[in-house]
């Protein structure tokens, strides 16, 4: 009999170091500028969190045709204003935020709010073209129905009511002033470089490994995206000339169960015990986005889950002993 091998299905976000997106801390004494050389006539995109689980891949998907700068410097210490004076970027991609274990609650949320207004206002008075800064499903009161961007909010917790606050003030100011800023609602991403805790890497690490891997709510729906399609996606949104909310996810229906069988077949074979819904009290039951709007601006997601998984299956079989 193969041993059980516990999985913290409940965790929908990975724990990260507080001041990082991804888990890299910020040096605190770094000049703050990372400039290729020899790309005078490319446009320059500013990326925060560029060494995030996200931020890697969005970098990865414009530094062919754009000059590229990534915060590399603690954010709480910048002047934005004499930061951007000396880049003078013509996009922006704002990642970073607080993370880490209890950044649900972090007093830290606070004060991102405070820093990113006031890079989202130092932006636009250099000159900036547009802007794409990052929320999430949190934002929104709970449905069973697919979430549009008009869907009531109600942020049941302190990150999420900053990401919410943080995003109804500037959407509203971006109204006033006709500037080129997207408000991106991120909804549940997988991939390489995520971290093992969370439900797709310890699916396949328990798969690969030979053992069984323990599944909490198996008939919960949630809208996963692979996060090359998520980098992508946010790539659409900043090159396009709309201004406002978007989702990004995959818009599908698809249930935690589903997603465990499918994570077995790409290891090829098992199968997952799956422990009574009480065990994640308080997690809703559906978690889906209307995804029109994304997707009138062109995109279309690259990656099925299986195909997505087996990308990521194939990445960590380096890493796991049968």
């Amino acid at each position: 009999m193969r041993a059980l091998l516990p999985v913290v299905a409940c965790e929908l976000e990975p724990p990260r170091g507080i001041f990082t997106d991804g888990g890299t801390v910020f040096p605190r004494l770094a000049e703050g500028l990372s400039i290729p050389e020899g790309n005078d006539l490319k446009e320059t995109v500013l990326v925060t969190g560029a060494n995030g689980f996200i931020g890697r891949y969005v970098v990865g998907l414009l530094e062919c045709d754009y000059t590229v700068v990534k915060v590399e410097t603690d954010i709480f210490a910048l002047d934005w204003d004499a930061y951007l004076r000396k880049i003078r970027p013509d996009y922006l991609i704002h990642l970073a935020w607080v993370t880490g274990e209890g950044y649900q609650d972090a007093p830290e949320n606070v004060l991102w709010v405070q820093k990113s207004i006031e890079l989202y206002r130092a932006f636009f008075a250099q000159g900036g073209r547009r802007a794409v800064f990052v929320g999430t499903e949190q934002e929104y009161r709970r449905s069973d129905a697919p979430l549009d961007e008009n869907a009531p909010l109600k942020p049941g917790s302190l990150y999420a009511e900053c990401k919410a606050d943080l995003g109804r003030i500037l959407l509203k100011d971006s109204a006033v002033r006709k500037n080129g800023f997207v408000w991106c609602r991120l909804f549940f991403v997988y991939g390489g470089g995520e971290k093992p805790r969370r439900l797709m890497p310890s699916l396949l690490r328990g798969f690969l490994s030979g053992e069984r891997p323990v599944c909490s709510y198996e008939g919960f729906v949630r809208d996963y995206l692979y996060v090359k399609d998520v980098a992508a996606a946010l790539r659409a949104c900043l090159f396009s000339d709309y201004i406002g909310p978007v989702n990004v996810a995959g818009g599908a229906r698809t249930t935690i169960g589903e997603i465990a069988r499918t994570a077995a077949a790409v290891c090829g074979g098992g199968q997952a015990a799956h422990k009574p819904l009480e065990a994640c009290g308080g997690q809703p039951m559906c978690v889906q986005a209307d995804v029109s709007r994304l997707r009138s601006l062109g995109w279309v997601p690259r990656y099925t889950l299986e195909a997505g998984l087996r990308e990521q299956a194939h990445e960590l079989r380096g890493q796991v002993r049968p």
